[in-house]
């Protein structure tokens, strides 16, 4: 009883010692986000409360704005596209051979699992005015496109969706594996084309995946950070200045840490209403 305590406590030690961090981190800077403090001057030594006039001034600020309108196209068309993709991957994936099914697996899982900061460059590389992409159209005989400055936004979703189709792939293809083989043989019997099995089948016995996958990429895609800010920085202006890049900014680059709180804050509270929004939706799929 007395050694199982211990390995109880040595479990739960790290879990505790990683709340403790994280809770005070986010009390403080919920308690900065009622001040002005900043990294520089004055205010950073000794800041003043001020209220909810950081929540006022955000509400008012249009940068706030174009933030989330460039949140919602980028997180929205990068969670169409990786789970759209990463669908249609393990769908043929679970069709093929298991030659093809393994250098398809390598081919895309690759782009998922090296780092952050190499995937940023790697794709950065490709979609330069002299890159590989730009290089590929001469020879067909295209023009070059300077993508970076054309349209960033796209280009900074495409390269998102490159990165992490993985994921949903793997996690579709997971929940292939689970459905029957007979259930597919009983439809061929019945003459069901490719599509009708696509849609009688696949879609509904994988549904409840297919949300729980759209849960989780909207929450790491809402929030992720280095992609944008290492291939853009946000711009060029605020082209792609998405909200992450967008608190970075106010926070680091103009010193404004009370500011950047707020902000923080408030997106904290529509990712978590977007989670709530994703989970009813799954309650209700699973009692169909």
């Amino acid at each position: 009883m007395r050694e199982n305590t211990k390995l109880i406590i040595g479990m739960l030690s790290p879990t505790l010692i990683f709340l403790i961090f994280l809770l005070g981190a986010v009390g403080w800077a919920f308690y900065a986000s009622f001040t002005d403090i900043m990294l520089i001057g004055p205010a950073a030594k000794s800041p003043q409360v001020i209220g909810l006039e950081n929540y006022a001034r955000l509400f008012r600020d249009p940068s706030f704005y174009n933030s989330l309108v460039k949140s919602a196209i980028y997180t929205g068309s990068v969670v169409a596209g990786q789970c759209a993709l990463g669908l249609f991957l393990a769908v043929l994936m679970h069709q093929k051979a298991v030659k093809i099914k393994s250098a398809v697996a390598a081919a895309v899982t690759m782009s998922w699992i090296i780092p952050d900061i190499v995937k940023v460059y790697t794709w950065g590389a490709f979609v330069h005015y002299d890159g590989t992409l730009n290089s590929i159209l001469r020879v067909v005989g295209v023009p070059s496109v300077r993508w970076l400055s054309q349209n960033p936004l796209g280009v900074a979703i495409v390269g998102n969706i490159w990165g992490g189709t993985a994921f949903s792939m793997i996690l579709f293809l997971s929940a292939l594996e689970t459905v029957p083989p007979t259930i597919y043989e009983a439809a061929e019997v019945d003459g069901a084309s490719s599509w009708q099995k696509f849609k009688s089948i696949t879609l509904p016995l994988t549904a409840p995946v297919i949300l729980i996958d759209l849960f989780l990429i909207t929450i790491w895609t809402f929030g992720y950070f280095t992609f944008v800010f290492g291939l853009t920085g946000g711009g060029p202006g605020r082209a792609t200045e998405i909200a992450p890049v967008f608190i970075y900014n106010e926070a680091f680059n103009l010193f404004k840490v009370g500011y950047g709180a707020a902000i923080s804050f408030i997106m904290t509270v529509m990712v978590a209403m977007a989670c709530i929004g994703y989970l009813i939706l799954l309650k209700r799929i699973e009692r169909v």
